[in-house]
């Protein structure tokens, strides 16, 4: 229970840690979201990044209209993957920083696409006949924001913390002293 306990705290503090430096990162990196974002959205809805916040701005609409989304709200899953994957027990370093940079860029492309159909949600939220509301768009969007986090966090942990945390020496995640090497 005990080595429970320390990795939970130790992946605490690197969330804590990632967080408060991501704020000096979180611009760049809305902007580059945009960026790759920009040739996949419709012609109507032009989409920038600044703030902390990425923003759609209508052009067909009045001077001022549009709508923003907190950068955090795309930001917490990629903070909390890469706190799991760099304190994944027994990894190492080099294995933990290419994991890492491996999660990077599969969150960077899951934020493209991301933002990409967010916008086109939106954009079929103000036709006349879009068949969905901006309430409907909004709330997929949350759900499949906090999900996604979870799920490969999830499938991360299950893949590499069981079998690292169930090896041979170990049961039930505690140390055993005097076990064989080979059991």
């Amino acid at each position: 229970m005990g080595s429970y306990l320390f990795l939970a705290a130790r992946t605490l503090a690197v969330v804590v840690i990632a967080a408060s430096v991501w704020p000096f990162a979180a611009d760049a990196y809305d902007g580059m979201v945009v960026r790759l974002a920009g040739g996949f959205l419709p012609s109507d809805i032009v989409v920038r990044a600044g703030e902390g916040r990425i923003y759609l701005d209508f052009l067909g609409g009045e001077k001022g209209a549009g709508l923003g989304i907190q950068g955090y709200v795309l930001h917490f899953g990629l903070i909390l993957v890469a706190a799991l994957v760099v304190t994944t027990p027994g990894l190492g370093v080099v294995r933990a920083v290419a994991w890492t940079a491996g999660v990077l860029g599969m969150f960077l492309a899951v934020h493209v696409a991301g933002v990409a159909l967010f916008v086109w949600g939106i954009h079929a939220a103000t036709q006349e006949d879009g068949g969905v509301t901006i309430g409907q768009v909004m709330a997929a969007f949350a759900v499949f924001w906090a999900l996604l986090p979870a799920v490969i966090g999830g499938a991360w942990c299950y893949w590499r913390w069981l079998p690292a945390l169930r090896g041979p020496g170990r049961k039930d995640g505690v140390p055993l002293d005097n076990a064989p090497v080979g059991r």
